[in-house]
């Protein structure tokens, strides 16, 4: 899996913000507020490929968490990410 391309996080008022290019308007409330663990992976991410087990990892070196809870977190921000359109195969 991978992020679409031309994706842009902002600090908003009320946290983060994600859009890009291929966003349409309603999809910016959706995504807001995105959590620091969330802003982390789609920054480091970028353009590379990537499953539960990358993302896992990234959370346990980044953020100290135990490998099952970052593995859980990680199938839910994939699981979130396909379901409002920013990956691809």
């Amino acid at each position: 899996m991978r992020l679409k391309k031309n994706i842009e996080i902002e600090k908003g008022p009320d946290g983060y913000v994600l859009g890009g290019d291929d966003m349409e308007a309603s999809e910016y409330d959706m995504l807001t507020p995105l959590s620091d663990e969330a802003v982390y992976l789609i920054r480091e991410i970028e353009q590379e490929e990537f499953d539960e087990d990358t993302l896992a990892t990234m959370l346990c070196d980044e953020f100290g968490m135990d490998y099952t809870r970052a593995l859980d977190e990680a199938l839910a921000f994939m699981n979130h990410w396909q379901d409002i359109g920013i990956t691809r195969w």
